[in-house]
């Protein structure tokens, strides 16, 4: 792995909304403190089970028979279904800085679009998972519980599965 993804998750983690979630409350400290811990944590763990675009930054690359040199913008090599799934995930991404603003309510809008918009999409787990964590920050339990459920029934093996059964524990 690169040293710049361990930037990134570090970054991700000390942005999560963690905070956010600290200031709106109405439950008894100690337990909401904890819930609000978790969901803290879990947003920062949908931000890294999310997928990233491979920037190539100015790569030089040699071309054609006598080795002429090549910019990034003569030659894109991609890997496919990279482009299709570039606006998949910049529509996530935009659900997930809802999020981090601490605009759940959107931010569940834009999950719930994404995953109505791309249902066979491999980020539609991750899609329900986001909207049930938004709703579970904005305080909406049933709804909470019923996306988490969901997310469960769509997607048992996802490496999220585990918060996903931690965050049902802890709403009920």
């Amino acid at each position: 792995m690169k040293p710049g993804f361990f930037v990134f998750l570090l970054a991700a983690v000390l942005a999560s909304p963690a905070s956010v979630l600290a200031q709106s409350s109405s439950q008894p400290a100690a337990q909401s403190s904890s819930v609000k811990d978790m969901l803290g944590r879990m947003w920062a763990k949908l931000r890294a089970a999310t997928p990233r675009s491979q920037s190539q930054g100015n790569v030089t690359v040699t071309a054609g028979l006598r080795g002429a040199e090549a910019t990034e913008s003569d030659l894109k090599p991609y890997w496919r279904g990279e482009r299709e799934q570039a606006a998949e995930r910049a529509a996530l991404d935009k659900a997930q800085g809802l999020a981090d603003a601490g605009n759940y309510a959107e931010a569940a809008k834009a999950f719930d679009a994404f995953a109505q918009d791309n249902p066979k999409s491999p980020l539609a787990a991750n899609a329900a998972f986001g909207a049930a964590l938004a709703r579970a920050a904005m305080g909406d339990t049933a709804k909470a519980k019923a996306g988490f459920e969901d997310f469960l029934k769509r997607a048992p093996q996802h490496p999220l599965a585990k918060d996903a059964e931690q965050a049902l524990a802890a709403l009920k």
